[in-house]
């Protein structure tokens, strides 16, 4: 009788500590899974935030160094609005390059408006030049065109062998160029067939080069509208005048911020 007293005595126990042990094993995988779980919350919210950066919902920033922009040019419009990217012409830099198809534009401005935001740390004055290409035709004067304006405090074109400049119509200084203007808006244009070509003249006949001056550090706007049907660019430079055209074209790609 006392043996039985104690085998049922020692069985008691021993079903109480498995039921301990069990219970401690299940807590145990309990805080684990909320552990792996907020890991998995946690890590989720990294790549939201991630992922708001990478969409820059307030507009991108391209950031001026060493006096020097580079600029991938794309279309930062999610609507259409006349330009279309594309990759049919080999020798473009990045995802594609930028066509304008929508209307010709030529005492027009300001159709199918895209902005770059640039973080000018450098004041001074620069120069402008865009990577273009005449895409249909064959003509060197169609085709080959589009409208710039650069909000800076003081936008021109110069003849750099004569010192002589022009200022677009609007913007209440002169002389102004020949050819198209308006509203502070420069036609821009390049006339060189089959290929991509570094060049942005504007006043007809006898070419000026493109400059612009920030007297301070901060945020200027470059916008681009749509001019001559079939005209593509990929990208553009601004180069302190104590740079060169070619530094600026090796030059890395501006680094790019959310605004």
């Amino acid at each position: 009788m006392k043996k039985s007293k104690s085998n049922i005595l020692i069985f008691i126990l021993c079903f109480n500590l498995t039921a301990i042990a069990s219970s401690c094993s299940n807590n145990s995988n309990d805080e684990s899974e909320e552990i792996m779980e907020t890991d998995k919350e946690e890590d989720e919210e990294e790549e939201e935030e991630v992922e708001q950066v990478d969409t820059c919902v307030s507009g991108k920033l391209f950031i001026e160094k060493d006096g020097l922009v580079r600029v991938d040019i794309e279309n930062p419009s999610a609507t259409a609005n006349g330009w279309t990217i594309t990759r049919a012409l080999a020798g473009f830099k990045g995802d594609g390059y930028l066509v304008w198809t929508g209307a010709d534009n030529f005492n027009n401005p300001g159709q199918g408006l895209i902005k770059f935001s640039i973080k000018i740390n450098t004041p001074g004055t620069y120069q402008f030049v865009w990577n273009s290409r005449i895409t249909t035709g064959n003509s060197n004067t169609e085709h080959n065109d589009s409208w710039l304006r650069i909000k800076g405090d003081d936008f021109y074109g110069e003849k750099l062998n004569t010192g002589l400049r022009v200022y677009p119509r609007g913007s209440g200084k002169t002389p102004n160029p020949e050819g198209s203007s308006k509203d502070g808006w420069f036609k821009i244009y390049m006339n060189r067939l089959g290929e991509w070509f570094w060049r942005s003249s504007t006043n007809d006949n006898d070419p000026y080069d493109v400059f612009v001056t920030f007297d301070n550090a901060g945020t200027y706007d470059v916008e681009i509208s749509g001019r001559s049907r079939s005209h593509a660019i990929d990208q553009f430079v601004l180069f302190k005048t104590d740079r060169t055209l070619e530094q600026a074209k090796v030059a890395n790609f501006s680094e790019i911020t959310c605004k």
